[in-house]
């Protein structure tokens, strides 16, 4: 079994899919109705959030011969192999689907697994899955289970075969990763973990994935800006800057309490602050809306990401009545995303002048490299290196979506 080119015919193909919004299922039922047009021979396999919460629904799906929900992602290869040694055609077996929930029992026992791969420079490492927090809107809790967490010693030994690997970044995720460690008895282990990774060597740098911004630990917020080597940038989900909203939501914070965690994340110098917006949930208003712009305006936000409500089922928010029509959250959503775009751009030109540890990343153009700052701001530097490590770049420009600069030479 290998796996094959993007042009090569393939005896199976896997996808992987995400259940948040109903966009994000319609897209996944497109991708695999297409892949069934285009190679009527290939055996689909469908695994992630969607087909853990509808897998009947995806086994109708043309071509479709397993669905594997995340109870069953460890036993993902084994099915493969046996997909691909059947000689028959997909039409005529019909698809294998997982059970479809996870019992209380499943949830607590599991352990996420830490990937090995993921880019050719940077490197997940999945540390924690599951989210006890049930936000009125959000569908996770219901299909990936309970928070749970990858031991200490587990999660260090990942992160020295990921740098044994020749990766130069460890970007630290989970699918709520505030509460790394929580299950296993610690409410500092993500601090721990921080620093630890960071012991294993001298040329490779540590980022933080997605962050609840009420379950960041203060130590980290500290090492911001302090610690050279722990990426200046938070991705912080506000998801609405109305304090009725947020309670409407069941998110465990006011707008006030987010917009200290930002000024004191950034009291340091440059970080790249990312942030979540939801607009749409049932309940806003044309005023709530406002509070939700005036909020992100007045804060130091450089990378928005804007989402219109989507209903999933099973959620409280899907009991709240209707949501706002969908011309208004339309109206409202592109907005955001135009304020979005200039603080992005503010944020680029505030680099200007700067020294940052760049780390450079594949590109075809032979005028630059492309390279991810620890502020998150992606540079295109020259002059063109062979050199795949941590470097330096004077920032020399910037345009509305990335920056310009000169790799200084290597010490």
């Amino acid at each position: 079994m290998r796996t094959v080119g993007e042009r090569e015919p393939a005896d199976v193909v896997v996808v992987n899919t995400c259940t948040v919004t109903r966009r994000a299922d319609q897209e996944a039922r497109q991708l695999v109705r297409r892949i069934a047009r285009q190679s009527p021979w290939a055996r689909i396999v469908v695994t992630g959030c969607y087909a853990q919460r509808a897998p009947e629904e995806i086994a109708a799906l043309p071509g479709v011969a397993a669905v594997v929900g995340i109870r069953d992602r460890a036993a993902i290869a084994d099915r493969i192999r046996g997909l691909a040694a059947a000689k028959v055609h997909p039409a005529d077996v019909p698809a294998t689907v997982a059970p479809r929930a996870l019992s209380s029992r499943a949830r607590m026992s599991l352990r996420p697994e830490a990937p090995l791969s993921f880019g050719r420079t940077r490197a997940l490492l999945k540390v924690q899955d599951g989210c006890d927090s049930f936000c009125s809107y959000c569908v996770v809790p219901y299909v990936r289970g309970r928070a749970r967490s990858l031991p200490l010693a587990q999660a260090l030994e990942q992160g020295r075969r990921l740098l044994d690997a020749s990766f130069h970044e460890i970007v630290v995720t989970g699918a709520d990763l505030g509460t790394y460690g929580r299950d296993l008895g610690s409410r500092d282990l993500l601090p721990r973990l921080v620093r630890g990774l960071l012991d294993l060597g001298s040329h490779h740098r540590v980022r933080l994935s997605s962050i609840e911004p009420n379950k960041v630990p203060s130590e980290l917020v500290e090492m911001i800006g302090s610690e050279p080597r722990l990426c200046r940038h938070l991705h912080l989900p506000l998801q609405s800057g109305s304090d009725r909203i947020l309670q409407a939501m069941r998110r465990p914070y006011r707008a006030s309490d987010y917009a200290s965690l930002v000024r004191r994340s950034s009291r340091r110098g440059p970080v790249g602050i990312g942030t979540d917006v939801i607009v749409g949930h049932p309940g806003e208003g044309d005023r709530e809306f406002e509070e939700t712009f005036a909020f992100v305006r007045d804060l130091p936000v450089a990378f928005l990401h804007v989402f219109r409500y989507s209903s999933r089922p099973g959620t409280a928010a899907a009991r709240l009545g209707p949501p706002v029509p969908d011309p208004v959250a339309r109206e409202r959503s592109e907005r955001l995303r135009a304020l979005g775009a200039a603080k992005r751009a503010t944020f680029l030109r505030s680099l200007v002048g700067m020294r940052l540890q760049v780390l450079p990343e594949a590109g075809s153009d032979p005028s630059y490299v492309p390279a991810r700052s620890d502020t998150y701001a992606m540079v295109h530097v020259t002059p063109v290196s062979r050199s795949r490590s941590l470097g330096t770049a004077v920032i020399t420009g910037a345009t509305g979506e990335y920056c310009t600069g000169t790799l200084e030479a290597s010490r």
